[in-house]
Parts: C-alpha cells; sequence; structure tokens
C-alpha cells in the first residue's frame, strides 16, 4: 500500500484500547517512504474502516494530548524533509480526530518531540516519519480522491470536506497573474526551464549542441 517502503508498506496492524475500554484498529506505516502513491498510501486506512464496520469495532478516539502530539511531529517533520504539502495545524487536528482508525507509525528519526512526550499510546518520543507523509501526502493531499473510494464502500468519510481545497472563483478580477509556489522547493541543482509568465523562459534544443560535438 506503500511506495518504496524497505521492506513491507504496512509492518504492523493490531486492534488497540481507547481510554473509555472500547477497541479501535491501529496501523503502522514502514519508513522511510517516498512521498509517491498519496492514494495507495490511504486505502489501509479505508481499507482498516471497511473491516472496523464489519467486525463491530469502535472508532479511534484521541486524546486532546495525543492529538497535540500529531501537530509536534508534523511540525518537526517539517524541517527534516520537503514535501509537497504541508498541512495546517488545525488540518492535522481534523485529519486525527475524524480519521476512525489510528493513523500511525515507525520511529524513523533520531529527532524527538519536546512537549507531547510518553504518552501512554505512543510511548517512543521519535518522529514517525510514515505516518507523517501518510498524514499531509496521503489524507490531506488527496482528500478528493479518497472521499470517491469511501462512498464506494458506503463509508462515513464526509470530514474530509473541510480539508478540500476549492478554487473561488473571483469577482471580476480574471487576470492571469505570475505564481511562484513551485520555485520555492526546488532542489538545489535542479534546473528550473521557466520563471512563472517569463517571456521565452522556456526553451527546449534538440539536436545536438557545439559542447555535445
Amino acid at each position: 500500500g506503500v511506495v518504496g517502503a524497505p521492506l513491507d508498506g504496512v509492518p504492523e496492524i493490531n486492534i488497540s484500547q481507547n481510554p473509555d475500554g472500547s477497541k479501535y484498529i491501529n496501523i503502522y506505516y514502514a519508513g522511510p517512504i517516498r512521498a509517491a502513491g498519496g492514494t495507495s498510501q490511504v486505502l489501509p486506512l479505508i481499507l482498516g474502516d471497511y473491516a472496523r464496520k464489519i467486525l463491530g469495532i469502535d472508532r479511534y478516539k484521541p486524546t486532546d494530548d495525543e492529538v497535540e502530539r500529531y501537530v509536534e511531529e508534523c511540525q518537526i517533520y517539517d524541517e527534516i524533509v520537503t514535501r509537497q504539502y504541508k498541512p495546517t495545524d488545525d488540518e492535522v487536528r481534523k485529519i486525527v480526530r475524524g480519521c476512525p482508525v489510528c493513523i500511525n507509525g515507525e520511529p524513523t528519526e533520531e529527532r524527538e518531540v519536546a512537549v507531547n512526550r510518553n504518552l501512554p499510546r505512543i510511548p517512543k518520543n521519535r518522529i514517525r516519519g510514515g505516518m507523517c507523509l501518510v498524514l499531509s501526502e496521503g489524507v490531506a493531499l488527496k482528500a478528493a480522491k479518497i472521499m470517491k473510494f469511501s462512498k464506494k464502500l458506503k463509508l462515513d468519510w464526509n470530514w474530509l470536506e473541510d480539508i478540500i481545497k476549492v478554487g473561488k472563483a473571483d469577482s471580476g478580477d480574471n487576470k492571469l497573474k505570475p505564481n511562484d509556489k513551485y520555485l520555492i522547493g526546488t532542489a538545489a541543482g535542479r534546473p528550473i526551464l521557466a520563471y512563472p509568465s517569463r517571456f521565452g523562459g522556456f526553451r527546449l534544443r534538440y539536436g545536438r549542441s557545439r559542447n555535445m560535438g
């Protein structure tokens, strides 16, 4: 279910216990994983919710400390790894509280959280890279696709509606404006073919040039 994990995409799935005594499904993601295949990253969560309904298992009920632990981990992971999409703190909170199964993961980074440490259900303090990637580039980035899959299986994932990015129509001003967002995450050494809305910026040369013989 996860592209490019070293051994297994999902190394462990278990049934854990909420503070009120009810049971929930706990899905661990391996790491490090590539930031690719965002839709396939989320399929174990959807299948886990489907199995949860059939087996009569309750949903994941995070505590406030656990929700803030997810927020802190994603903030720290932003400083370590460049990602395609970085969810806001409120989006992370909505995903953790809304997802009916627990998005968990193995510790992958040497850095540890500073505030929300030594939680009973998250005993290790190191950053869980697989969880951060699935939460941001899986659930947050592919929210619209996930809703389509969930509706086919008759699952209630309508909480994703608050996360789906819908472009609002401008009133009157329809001019095309330069957008330099793609330049922010450019890796060092990668060629930039064109700057936004720059005439003559995109050029492709076919055939051999002088330095090629």
